[in-house]
């Protein structure tokens, strides 16, 4: 791992509020558990996109269960989701993973997906 920073990794270091590791002790055991942060969630995300529109839809009604009464579940699963992402973007800046940045386009894709469908949670619920 290069000591040498360039301007974009500065610029994302401030705005995810690390500070970088330049040193490559243990960037193989670090390595591992940012793949494993970004496993964990990106199967959150695949199971909200599971319980958001096959599951929960379907599910409540047929227990009884108004489907908005669906929107608090999403929106706390939602947030959990935003929250997943945000805390492995910033062990990829930690540790200075070099795919730090592809994956930095799916999650700016993600949280602006979530960011879209909390806002539209949030309106749906005040009109309730």
């Amino acid at each position: 791992m290069s000591l040498r920073v360039s301007r974009a990794d500065s610029l994302m270091t401030r705005l995810l509020l690390v500070k970088p590791r330049p040193s490559a002790e243990d960037a193989a055991g670090s390595a591992r558990k940012a793949e494993n942060a970004l496993t964990l969630s990106l199967a959150f995300s695949g199971a909200r996109c599971i319980l958001q529109y096959a599951v929960l839809p379907f599910l409540l009604p047929l227990v009884g269960v108004a489907v908005d009464a669906t929107v608090p579940i999403l929106l706390l699963i939602n947030l959990a989701a935003m929250v997943s992402i945000y805390f492995s973007l910033r062990r990829f800046w930690t540790i200075g993973y070099a795919h730090r940045w592809r994956y930095l386009v799916v999650a700016a894709a993600a949280m602006v997906l979530l960011v879209a469908f909390t806002f539209y949670d949030i309106v749906k619920l005040s009109a309730a």
